[in-house]
């Protein structure tokens, strides 16, 4: 069984006229018949019922029919998406990182890679909060968001696909003013009496539960909780000593000097990932994933 047998066949099935499929194929309607016949001579199937009148597809005709234009468009579908990813190529990879994390730990270094393998790739970076990139992602005007493992759950209505590739230690963030700014290290506890300030929950539903949590399992409930739309309008809250507030020690607070960032003890990691579309195939994502996991220098 040939390709020209095949688009002979599956001609015919469309026109069921012989004269009009030759036509069509530009070849001679004796040839277009012959190689019908050699076919059904092929597959010992009867692919047409012919008369004088008309002709017909066969039972065992009509699901081959079906099954050929099945496979043709997933043929064609797999061809468009194998030229998109050549395209992509030499294409466009858009970013999104969450507000306030300093990406000089991974992303210079892994931008600065993949430049070199793919010298055309055209890449667009920009920073948003946790709400921004979910509903970026959503709409696919980014291929990949880099956010906290927290706000995961929050793309739950997305098919998605999670990789951790950076963590880095919770810090306690106060006003340079308060009685406990002097110290080195401090226990969450020791601020059960003061306002919690943190990321409002319609932004990321998930940090402000996982400041609750830590608040809970240090046995306390903050006596006022205070919402922040942005981690800058957070940061900016504590800066007026309205309360305290929990931020990696990624988070780019370093050289402001009215504010106080400390260790806390008992506290674990967390992480930053990167989420895309399972059905995204730019094939610049899996490239940039590989070099985001590589060891830093």
């Amino acid at each position: 069984m040939t390709s020209f047998q095949i688009q002979c066949f599956m001609t015919v099935a469309e026109y069921l006229n012989f004269t009009e499929a030759a036509s069509q194929l530009f070849v001679a309607q004796s040839s277009l018949s012959r190689n019908i016949s050699n076919l059904e001579e092929e597959l010992s199937l009867q692919l047409f019922l012919r008369t004088k009148k008309y002709v017909r597809l066969t039972p065992a005709g009509a699901i081959l029919f079906d099954e050929f234009s099945r496979l043709s468009q997933q043929y064609c579908a797999a061809l468009d998406r194998a030229r998109q990813a050549q395209a992509s190529l030499e294409g466009l990879l858009r970013i999104g990182i969450i507000e306030n994390q300093r990406s000089e730990h991974f992303l210079p270094r892994s931008i600065n890679s993949l430049r070199q393998m793919l010298p055309n790739l055209k890449i667009d970076l920009f920073r948003a909060n946790f709400r921004e990139l979910r509903e970026a992602l959503s709409r696919n005007e980014i291929d990949v968001a880099v956010t906290v493992d927290f706000d995961v759950d929050a793309y739950q209505d997305q098919t998605i696909v999670v990789q951790p590739f950076f963590t880095s230690q919770g810090r306690c963030v106060i006003s340079k003013f308060h009685p406990l700014a002097h110290k080195e290290i401090i226990a969450i506890e020791d601020l059960k009496n003061e306002s919690l300030i943190a990321i409002s929950p319609e932004v990321s539903q998930g940090g402000y539960d996982h400041l609750l949590e830590l608040c809970r399992i240090h046995g306390f409930t903050p006596p006022q909780i205070y919402h922040a739309s942005s981690v800058d309008n957070l940061i900016l809250m504590v800066e007026s000593g309205m309360g305290f507030s929990v931020l990696d020690e990624n988070s780019a607070i370093t050289g402001n000097s009215a504010v106080r960032s400390i260790p806390i003890n008992d506290q674990g990691p967390l992480s930053l990932v990167a989420i895309w579309h399972k059905s995204n195939l730019n094939p610049a994502i899996p490239m940039l994933i590989s070099r985001l996991m590589e060891p830093e220098d």
